[in-house]
């Protein structure tokens, strides 16, 4: 059974939109093998930055070369960007900022990516046409961008279907898919630490009165495939909801007094190693203490005036982790 915590964090408030556009990140993914365990695996999470540390050990006798990747979302630009409203960490193609250490030392992974259009991949089109760097965050509507394409090319690039009229008249129609990836080796019987860090693809909303969440449905926006969360999606629970109603109470304007912040962990893919987590460590960051924290998880615990913590031996994820934070709008001087 889950259940709800509330914890406080402190982060800068949302820009003034309505809700900025979120989707679901995780951790890193090896070519399946049966002989690489996971030892543990430690996870912190907070609106400031993702990090996570894995201990990996070979089971085997042999020495193990395989690749390892770390995906980036998968952004559909045939949404166009006002629709999405992308919240982008960085306005740039490694967009959450993505930082690697191996055994402590820092590695610079390969950047990849590649355009996929009705389940064809066509990243090599894109390229010869000089489309591929169209992108939801570059200055401009993508029909400004378009502007640096030749036009007999775009015109080309129109009639087979890559790019077509919607939000913009030349909206691209592909899924842009990008992902880091290096090879790393496994000797026998040796620990392997792999670690990374990125800031979360968080989005925020405007909220009324806290009391018209139903906790079923995300808050604000979520960019992607939804995923049926099994009930109430942060475990919003009576003594939560009284803390806010408690604190919209004593607010003098008609609005909420918080801005609302979503973060989704994907934690049940690319679970492909040997066997189960053997020790899982989740750090929760706090900051502020008039801020909430509201998601479903068993047995956490507050270690400290910002820290709350869950240690699970033998761990086998059933579901993601999707976090809700009410972030208190800095009250006026």
């Amino acid at each position: 059974m889950s259940f709800l915590v509330s914890l406080m964090l402190g982060v800068v408030p949302a820009a003034a939109n309505d809700s900025t556009g979120f989707q679901g990140t995780g951790g890193i993914e090896l070519s399946v093998t049966n002989d690489i365990r996971m030892v543990s695996e430690d996870l912190r999470i907070g609106l400031d930055e993702i990090r996570v540390s894995y201990v990996f050990r070979n089971t085997g006798s042999r020495p193990i070369d395989t690749l390892v990747v770390f995906p980036l979302p998968d952004l559909d630009l045939s949404k166009g960007t006002t629709a999405p409203n992308w919240n982008f960490p960085r306005q740039d193609a490694d967009f959450l900022g993505f930082r690697l250490w191996v055994d402590g030392r820092p590695l610079s992974p390969k950047l990849e990516r590649r355009a996929f259009y009705q389940g064809r991949e066509v990243t090599q089109e894109l390229e010869a046409a000089g489309a591929l760097a169209l992108s939801p965050w570059a200055p401009g509507s993508y029909d400004d961008q378009v502007k640096a394409i030749p036009a007999d090319t775009l015109a080309r690039l129109r009639s087979s279907g890559l790019i077509q009229e919607g939000e913009d008249d030349n909206t691209p129609q592909w899924v842009l898919r990008t992902r880091y990836h290096w090879r790393q080796t496994f000797p026998p019987g040796v620990d392997v630490r792999v670690q990374h860090a990125y800031h979360p693809f968080a989005g925020s909303a405007l909220i009324g009165k806290a009391a018209e969440i139903d906790g079923r449905r995300v808050v604000g926006r979520f960019v992607g495939d939804e995923k049926d969360a099994g009930g109430d999606r942060y475990c919003l629970d009576a003594g939560t909801r009284r803390a806010l109603a408690a604190a919209e109470k004593g607010n003098s304007k008609p609005e909420s007094p918080f801005t609302a912040w979503e973060v989704e962990y994907i934690l049940t893919t690319a679970r492909n190693w040997q066997g189960p987590i053997g020790r899982f460590h989740l750090t929760l960051d706090k900051g502020a203490p008039e801020n909430i924290l509201s998601l479903c998880w068993n047995g956490l615990k507050k270690t400290g005036p910002a820290v709350f913590e869950s240690v699970i031996e033998n761990f086998v994820p059933e579901n993601d982790i999707r976090l809700l934070f009410f972030v208190r709008t800095p009250k006026e001087p």
